[in-house]
């Protein structure tokens, strides 16, 4: 029998449409801002930190941004640019 410490989760991303970004309540939900050279990689780093439940890339500036904030604390805005893109972690 496993203990809750030794189970395993598993998780799934939802994508957005290209053209939107993430904008959380409060600005401190936003728990890393860097680069990634793919959307996938930023995806990944996602999946790695615990606390990100949402993230954003742009793929023209490699933009990464994670954020412990879910769906239900923030919003997702549509931008002038097609090169943007919300993720969010699906426990």
């Amino acid at each position: 029998m496993c203990s809750p410490a030794h189970a395993i989760y598993s998780s799934r991303h939802s994508l957005s449409l290209q053209g939107h970004e993430f904008q959380p309540q409060y600005g401190v939900q936003l728990i890393f801002n860097n680069t990634a050279q793919s959307l996938l990689l930023c995806a990944a780093a996602c999946s790695q930190n615990p606390p990100c439940r949402t993230f954003d890339y742009d793929s023209s500036s490699h933009r990464c941004r994670l954020f412990e904030a879910d769906l239900t604390n923030g919003a997702i805005i549509a931008m002038a640019s097609q090169t943007s893109i919300v993720g969010s972690v699906i426990l």
